[in-house]
């Protein structure tokens, strides 16, 4: 037989085998390849059974407890769990098959190695699924602050996570001096924070999204000449989507600096435009036409009645101009425009009704002729 691992004594049983079971195939016996073609077999089967109670917990916890946790988050905890159960039955079956010094060497690296691999995708997982909850319970309540912080957040301890995983493995797989490294780390951060200033001061913007919440991601945003929807807020950059459906990437350094629009905060969007008249108008017409603008506008949803205004404002060599300045209370362009269509469809209809005729801006006298209703 090879010369087995001295601080394990071998199973009784190991010496009442056939013959045959102690032929050796790359310096391992018959009866050691059986034994881990049956371990990696168990394994397979913790696997699943590990997966399956993941399964079950994950059920019950969507059950009882609030907030909803994305199908990728779910899946991730669930091989998570099965990983672990895999590894952990692994170990007290190793021992007793007194590999040689180097394949059990072997082994338990790959174990360790699957281990810390395993309890970092936990670790992962379980912070995904916490954020999903807050980020649920931020979208019912509306709070700016949990869904502008969360993504920010959720990235950040994602590095973290990362990071205590590579410099475990690094400590126990390859027995690297983690201290001396994270020393040399911090040294070489402050050569590296000098020459990076770009980065530095996209970092600082970053902290003013965070602290000053001018937008969060959804929003309706003008920065300089770019105009678009948030969709994702990161350390060094914000991403925007424009209306020409083009994805621009604005370095959040260029936030400190710059003035930032916040369409999408507005309470009400105000609209003002002139209707220019003809002189030839009789003025019961335009007090009528100028009358039921304003009276249809204070029976729109969504206007405030108290800033209505529909006037004669100005008058010069070709026409006078009847002043329309309202506040309409909406939520997306969308809903502004179609309010706009209504309106502007109920002032061609009065001027129909009235036989007032309209002059474009700039433009001198129609002709004489114009038929009038």
């Amino acid at each position: 037989m090879n010369e087995l691992l001295p601080s394990v004594e071998t199973p009784q049983w190991v010496y009442d085998l056939p013959e045959s079971f102690h032929r050796a195939f790359w310096g391992v016996e018959v009866w050691q390849w059986i034994g881990l073609a049956l371990l990696i077999v168990i394994s397979r089967i913790s696997i699943f059974v590990g997966n399956k109670l993941a399964s079950r917990a994950l059920r019950m916890r969507n059950k009882y407890l609030p907030g909803e946790v994305s199908n990728e988050t779910l899946v991730a905890t669930r091989r998570a769990c099965g990983l672990i159960a895999g590894v952990l039955v692994c170990y007290p079956l190793t021992g007793p098959l007194n590999l040689p010094r180097k394949l059990d060497h072997g082994v338990d690296f790959v174990l360790e190695g699957m281990t810390i691999f395993a309890f970092s995708m936990l670790a992962y997982a379980l912070w995904d699924a916490i954020c999903d909850s807050l980020a649920d319970r931020a979208a019912e309540v509306s709070d700016r602050a949990e869904r502008l912080l969360l993504p920010m957040t959720r990235k950040f301890v994602r590095f973290t996570i990362v990071s205590i995983g590579i410099f475990v493995a690094m400590s126990i797989l390859f027995k690297v001096n983690v201290a001396a490294v994270i020393a040399s780390l911090g040294i070489g951060g402050i050569v590296v924070a000098l020459a990076a200033k770009d980065s530095v001061e996209n970092i600082f913007g970053s902290l003013t999204i965070l602290f000053d919440m001018p937008f969060q991601m959804g929003d309706w945003v003008k920065v300089d000449k770019i105009e678009g929807v948030v969709e994702e807020i990161n350390l060094r950059s914000t991403r925007i989507r424009t209306f020409e459906d083009t994805v621009i990437n604005l370095p959040n350094a260029n936030l400190i600096r710059a003035a930032v629009e916040n369409v999408s905060s507005r309470r009400y969007r105000r609209q003002k435009f002139n209707v220019r008249v003809s002189y030839d108008a009789p003025v019961e017409a335009i007090n009528n036409l100028c009358h039921d603008i304003r009276s249809f506008l204070l029976t729109m949803d969504g206007v405030q009645d108290d800033k209505v205004i529909v006037d004669l404002a100005e008058m010069d060599d070709v026409a006078m101009t009847v002043l329309v300045q309202c506040h309409f209370e909406v939520s997306s362009q969308a809903d502004e425009l179609e309010m706009r269509h209504k309106l502007f469809s109920e002032i061609i209809r009065l001027r129909q009704k009235y036989g007032v005729l309209f002059f474009p801006a700039g433009v001198g006298r129609l002709p004489e002729s114009t038929p009038k209703k």
